[in-house]
């Protein structure tokens, strides 16, 4: 264990001695609490087989050298359930409980693990792994009890003329953010939500999985949602799938202490020409850190790479620019998504109006003649 004194001097040769600003110490205590960002509560980092390769510079076991796929212990941490129930760096996840993991990626993985988000006690979870030797081994972890508060507020407003406004106010990215979100999106659009209001003021951020999944609630036909400049993460950026939760019109609302996962989402919306953005310049914090847990249980951070919006813009140097300070009229806001629209290349929505208006026509008049 590391005394007061010797933690000030871990951290002063830091400062002193590595070009990384943001590389940081962190004591047993303060390194302990971080763990609750851990998404399978049970204290396990999973990831894909390439996101194993990269982050921990080693060749897949031999005997799952031909498996690129899969779900991959990439880290874990000492004295954790995972830990104590015998599961190491490089197993290769095939099941838990009854569910096979074939197609199933690290972060649906990692929400089965960790089980129902509101549990008084805890409950064991049985993992079929495969071992760095091609063994397979049932091994059973037993999930803490948890009881996760939601992130999320939803409400609806009736304003002039028939809009039906319905707003979901996101806190922040625990565990619960997907889900919550999820939910509420289905209860406005089928309580007659004619338009949504994504409230991410005040959102500082936390899990960027929980952030990409729920870019994917409102983005569709595989257009990225955050691009990278790191060594350490893979090439290809994370994508939205075929088709989003709901095709409403969307307004996200953003200020200066937006932060992180949220100007993740935030920017992937924007570039995406999703919605349009009102408030203020959001905080500025794109990095990608690398977390290493030491052998006395204490921590250190280190900076692999910083996040860039699918267009290129530097999250961490420049924060993401709101398209309004306030609140513009519904002919404003298409102005600028059409406008975006041309400069990405797609066609505007005024013009995709205008030719179905057309076609209609030319179907009525045909049908008018028979």
């Amino acid at each position: 264990m590391l005394y007061p004194c010797c933690c000030r001097a871990v951290r002063e040769m830091l400062a002193q001695g590595v070009a990384d600003p943001y590389c940081r110490f962190i004591p047993p205590a303060e390194f302990a609490s971080m763990k609750k960002y851990d998404v399978t509560g049970v204290g396990l980092n999973l990831g894909t087989a390439e996101e194993y390769t990269k982050k921990t510079g080693r060749s897949l076991p031999q005997s799952a050298a031909a498996d690129a796929n899969g779900v991959w212990v990439v880290g874990l941490s000492k004295g954790s359930e995972a830990d104590r129930a015998g599961m190491e760096q490089g197993d290769q996840l095939l099941q838990v409980a009854d569910a096979d993991l074939t197609g199933v990626s690290p972060f649906q993985a990692a929400t089965l693990i960790a089980g129902p988000d509101d549990s008084s006690t805890s409950s064991p979870v049985n993992l079929r792994v495969r071992k760095a030797d091609g063994r397979q081994v049932e091994l059973t972890v037993q999930r803490p009890a948890r009881s996760l508060a939601s992130p999320v507020v939803s409400s609806m407003q009736q304003q002039s003329g028939d809009r039906q406004v319905g707003t979901i106010r996101l806190a922040s990215f625990n565990a619960r953010a997907l889900r919550d979100v999820s939910a509420a999106l289905s209860q406005l659009q089928q309580g007659g939500a004619t338009e949504l209001v994504l409230d991410l003021r005040d959102n500082r951020g936390g899990l960027v999985s929980e952030g990409l999944e729920v870019a994917r609630l409102f983005l569709s036909d595989g257009v990225p949602i955050v691009l990278t400049q790191s060594k350490a993460m893979a090439a290809e950026p994370p994508r939205a799938g075929p088709a989003a939760a709901t095709q409403l019109p969307l307004t996200v609302l953003v200020n200066e202490h937006t932060a992180s996962a949220s100007e993740i989402l935030a920017g992937a919306l924007k570039d995406n020409c999703r919605g349009v953005l009102v408030g203020k310049r959001t905080y500025g914090k794109g990095l990608i850190q690398s977390v290493y847990e030491l052998s006395d249980s204490s921590g250190l951070v280190i900076t692999v790479g910083k996040y860039l919006t699918p267009r290129g813009t530097d999250i961490d140097r420049f924060g993401i620019a709101p398209d309004f300070g306030s609140q513009p009229a519904a002919r404003q806001a298409a102005e600028v998504l059409d406008a975006c629209r041309l400069d990405a290349g797609q066609p505007p929505q005024q013009q995709q109006r205008q030719q179905l208006v057309v076609e209609l026509a030319a179907a009525n008049s045909s049908s008018s003649r028979r």
